[in-house]
């Protein structure tokens, strides 16, 4: 065929009409979190199927579903990656927020000595200090080189920067004060101290019996803010509406001190970046209430970034993978989330691309639409599908035999003072028509004003009941069964903490998953079923808390122990069985060599019957 200048016009026209089909404008840059709201995704589900780097066909999905921001889990060290990455948002109408962590790993050897984090317990982490060249030119060199390229490509809008702590021995986010060498002793010349406390441990109580804990402080804070601003600066040099998305909002010292007045600026305010929605405030909370809490909780968050009165753009974040989360309640989430703040992000892990990844994308689809529509108020429109949080919590991967709960007789227990914290799952041992009566506790905790809720559930996991108990306050759960089996009390406090005073039925803690207590329990029980000939208790601690288990055979002898440690927050106590299956064990959970006997959890075998009972004759077993 004879190429005529027509041909040619159509030619150049369809290839025009193709790329339009594909590639919507990207919103305004500078309207994102205003008048656009935010929709990131900072993908941990698709990356994994392609060997943790990202394809084409990510971006693409991501931008069918409605998010205009993607944010790739790895490839920010890689810049070929980055720039193809950004490219593709580009054609997708997207744009690209690189993840990068924001600490350093320090290695053990003599070019780290003195210059790693140091806590105010004298714990060193091995995570370069922020007072230390290492950490900011590792940090400088890779966002110089992302604002270069933003300045020829402007889909890379900044960086992520993730100030979780992940290191081994995290006593909180990154960063608080650090009472590394480096600091110290720029301190003391600062003031002609002739002698600085050497003992890492003692050296903030040191400070403060001097009276110079205050000024140490501020030169820390200085210290930051100088940094802060020489890389902003470097940055601007390339494209001054380079912006920086900090976690976890709204921060931590570092973040708030020297982040907010020192890399947000009209031309790019900075994103607050906020991990405490994940999911909901209880995984026992129904969806309204959970959205409601989860609104209230944003509001107070915003406060402190607007009290510094600089510019910002709060996002409230997303977690599938906490308790809870599930997609109705992630996609209601992200709207009432984008009502409240300019918009939303996902951290997202969890799903599994062929198994539920289609059903959290239809929802968060279902969310960018009611964005892109400014119909905000979605929210609050009814729950489409079942909440099963016990169906939810069983999912463990193991196929245990049925529970068998001890002899229901109706006497009323008074159960020893064992405090719970988090969500917890309570297994009842019932008897069709016998009234049932459970007494619980919630405890106050610092100025915490936390209600106690809870739900339960029939064997069926069908919701039966559910309420509240104010702070301090004391209440009964009372029900009438209509069938024999196990029911599920499911309980959290909030920030609080609880107990169960009294029960005239067997009440079993779960402990299948992580069971949350905070101080201590002088014993709990359980059964180790015939032919297990050795069993594992998993402890956590956190942060600057530590507990310690002693395990005891069914004769009252101590045959194991194990502890968590400032730099060991997960220990595990291995127990050989001996000549005792079949029978009660206890474990006393205690005060650690170090550290503060505070929140911990245990975690059961699964060899063993996954509950943990208050008093020895109320022990479940494992059906056969």
């Amino acid at each position: 065929m004879k190429n005529t200048p027509l041909h040619c016009f159509l030619a150049v026209l369809t290839v025009a009409l193709c790329a339009a089909v594909h590639a919507a404008p990207a919103p305004p840059r500078d309207q994102l979190g205003r008048s656009v709201k935010l929709a990131i995704l900072v993908d941990k589900v698709m990356q994994p199927e392609e060997g943790w780097v990202t394809k084409e066909w990510m971006v693409k999905e991501a931008a069918d579903a409605g998010f205009n921001v993607f944010s790739p889990r790895q490839g920010y060290d890689r810049p070929d990656d980055v720039r193809q990455v950004t490219e593709w948002c580009s054609k997708y109408g997207m744009y690209h927020l690189p993840w990068m962590r924001g600490t350093l790993d320090a290695p053990d050897s003599a070019e780290a000595h003195g210059k790693r984090l140091v806590w105010a317990s004298g714990n060193e982490q091995a995570l370069w200090s922020p007072n230390s060249d290492e950490f900011w030119e590792w940090t400088t060199k890779y966002l110089v080189e992302y604002a270069k390229l933003s300045a020829q490509l402007p889909n890379l809008m900044g960086v992520f920067l993730d100030y979780e702590n992940y290191a081994k021995g995290s006593q909180g986010n990154c960063y608080s004060l650090s009472y590394d060498d480096l600091i110290m002793v720029a301190f003391g010349k600062a003031k002609g101290l002739a002698h600085i406390e050497p003992d890492l441990a003692k050296r903030k109580a040191w400070l403060e019996e001097q009276g110079l804990h205050e000024e140490f402080q501020q030169l820390q804070i200085n210290h930051w803010r100088e940094r802060c601003r020489t890389l902003r600066k470097a940055v601007d040099e390339y494209d001054p509406k380079f912006q920086f998305c900090i976690y976890p909002a709204p921060g931590t010292p570092f973040m708030v001190e020297a982040c907010y007045p020192e890399w947000s600026t009209e031309a790019a305010p900075i994103i607050l970046a906020d991990p405490w929605v994940y999911g909901r405030p209880s995984r026992f909370l129904p969806q309204a209430e959970a959205l409601e809490a989860n609104r209230q909780k944003l509001l107070k968050g915003i406060e402190i970034p607007t009290a510094a009165g600089l510019p910002f753009i709060y996002s409230g974040g997303i977690d599938p993978i906490v308790d809870g989360a599930d997609p109705e309640f992630c996609g209601k989430n992200a709207v009432m989330i984008s009502e409240t703040t300019g918009g939303y992000w996902i951290f997202y892990e969890g799903p599994k691309y062929k198994v539920d990844h289609p059903e959290y994308f239809k929802w968060f689809t279902w969310a960018n639409k009611h964005l892109q529509g400014n119909a905000l108020a979605a929210w609050h429109e009814p729950r489409e599908t079942p909440e099963d949080f016990g169906l939810a919590l069983f999912k463990d991967g193991t196929e245990r035999p049925a529970l068998v709960a001890p002899p229901v007789t109706g006497e009323q227990v008074e159960f020893p003072a064992v405090t719970m914290r988090r969500d917890n799952l309570m297994v009842l041992g019932c008897k069709a028509g016998q009234p049932v009566e459970v007494v619980l506790r919630n405890h106050p905790i610092a100025s915490y004003q936390s209600l106690l809720v809870w739900e339960l559930r029939t064997p069926k996991f069908e919701k039966l009941a559910n309420g509240t108990l104010p702070n301090d306050g004391t209440g009964t759960v009372t029900f009438t069964p209509d069938a024999d089996g196990l029911y599920l009390l499911g309980a959290s406090a909030g920030s609080c903490a609880y107990s169960v005073v009294s029960a005239n039925v067997p009440v079993g803690l779960y402990a299948g998953r992580s069971l949350s207590f905070i101080y201590g329990a002088e014993r709990l029980y359980f059964k180790v079923p015939e032919g297990v000939t050795d069993f594992t208790l998993t402890l956590r601690g956190s942060g600057g808390e530590t507990v310690r288990a002693n395990v005891f055979d069914p004769d009252g002898n101590q045959v194991a122990t194990g502890q968590t440690t400032l730099a060991e927050l997960t220990t595990q106590v291995k127990v050989t069985v001996g000549e005792h299956a079949g029978k009660t064990w206890s474990v006393q959970l205690t005060k650690a060599d170090e550290g503060t006997l505070e929140d911990n959890s245990i975690t059961l075998d699964s060899e063993l019957a996954p509950t943990l009972s208050l008093v020895e004759g109320q022990v479940f077993d494992l059906g056969r």
